[in-house]
């Protein structure tokens, strides 16, 4: 009995979990919604493409920095969980950052 009450605990972190972290919060977010760079410093990245590498970026931009979400694009990447990527303009230059950088992710 033990061991399928720790299966299904596994089963509810591993699948549910990421579910609901990923796609019920950042559900909420639309265009023309504002969200706020939460990253230290300038480590948030402007990427040309969503999902670009880390040495493809565009420019980096500042914690605190308010910009207004233009688009929005899920994507997969291997086996991991979609991640939302918001189409942007900073300083004049269009493109895409992760939810993560943004104060709407739940980490």
């Amino acid at each position: 009995m033990k061991v399928l009450s720790y299966f299904f605990a596994i089963v509810f972190l591993f699948v549910m979990v990421p579910y609901f972290v990923l796609n019920v919060y950042s559900g909420e977010v639309k265009q023309g919604d504002k969200v706020t760079i939460i990253t230290p410093e300038t480590v948030a990245r402007l990427c040309p493409y969503p999902n670009c590498g880390q040495d493809q970026h565009i420019t980096r931009i500042p914690k605190g920095t308010v910009l207004t979400v233009e688009g929005i694009q899920s994507v997969k990447s291997g086996m991991l969980p979609s991640v939302k990527w918001f189409e942007v303009t900073y300083k004049g230059k269009k493109g895409w950052v992760s939810i993560y950088d943004t104060d709407k992710s739940s980490w």
